[in-house]
C-alpha cells in the first residue's frame, strides 16, 4: 500500500512539473515571438495644432506627450484607450539635415485604416471635416468612410461586419 502511495504521490509531482514546463514554455516561447509590442504611426504636418484639434475635439484623444518648437507644437503624442497617434512637424523631421529620413518626410500624405464601432456615429464626429468618400459598402463587407485630416492624411475609418 505504501508503495503504491509513493507511485501515486511521485506521478502527481511529475504531473505537476510537466505542467509547470510546458505552461513556462509556451510563455518562454511566446515572448520570443512576438517581435513587436506596439506599433503607432507618425503623421508628419506642415502645422500640429489643427491636427490636434482634429483627433482630440472629433474623436476624444488626448494629449500624453507635446515638445514644442519655437511659438508653436513641434511634436505630441495621442492616445485614445489603446489607440496612439504621433504629429510631427516636417521642420521637426528635417531639423538634422544627416536624418536618412529627413529628405523622405514629404514624400507623400500616409494612409490610416481605423476600425470602429459605429459608422454613423464616426459620420456625425466629422461633420464639417473633408470627406473624401461618404459611407459606402466595400467588397469585403465593412461601412467605410474616408476622411483628410487636415495635416493633409487620409483616414479610413471602417465598421467591420458582425460574424
Amino acid at each position: 500500500m505504501r508503495r503504491k502511495s509513493m507511485v501515486i504521490g511521485g506521478l502527481a509531482i511529475a504531473a505537476c512539473l510537466a505542467s509547470w514546463t510546458a505552461i513556462h514554455g509556451a510563455r518562454r516561447s511566446k515572448e520570443r515571438t512576438g517581435m513587436v509590442n506596439k506599433s503607432t504611426p507618425i503623421l508628419h504636418v506642415k502645422s500640429v495644432e489643427p491636427s490636434l484639434r482634429f483627433w482630440t475635439e472629433r474623436f476624444g484623444f488626448h494629449k500624453t506627450i507635446e515638445v514644442p518648437e519655437g511659438d508653436h507644437l513641434g511634436f505630441v503624442a495621442l492616445e485614445n484607450g489603446s489607440v496612439e497617434i504621433m504629429l510631427q512637424t516636417y521642420a521637426g523631421m528635417q531639423s538634422d539635415p544627416a536624418n536618412p529620413l529627413a529628405r523622405a518626410v514629404e514624400q507623400g500624405p500616409s494612409f490610416l485604416f481605423m476600425e470602429v464601432p459605429d459608422i454613423k456615429a464616426t459620420e456625425q464626429a466629422l461633420k464639417g471635416a473633408e470627406i473624401v468618400q461618404p459611407i459606402h459598402d466595400t467588397f469585403y463587407g465593412s461601412k467605410e468612410i474616408v476622411a483628410k485630416e487636415p495635416g493633409g492624411h487620409f483616414v479610413i475609418f471602417a465598421q467591420m461586419p458582425v460574424h
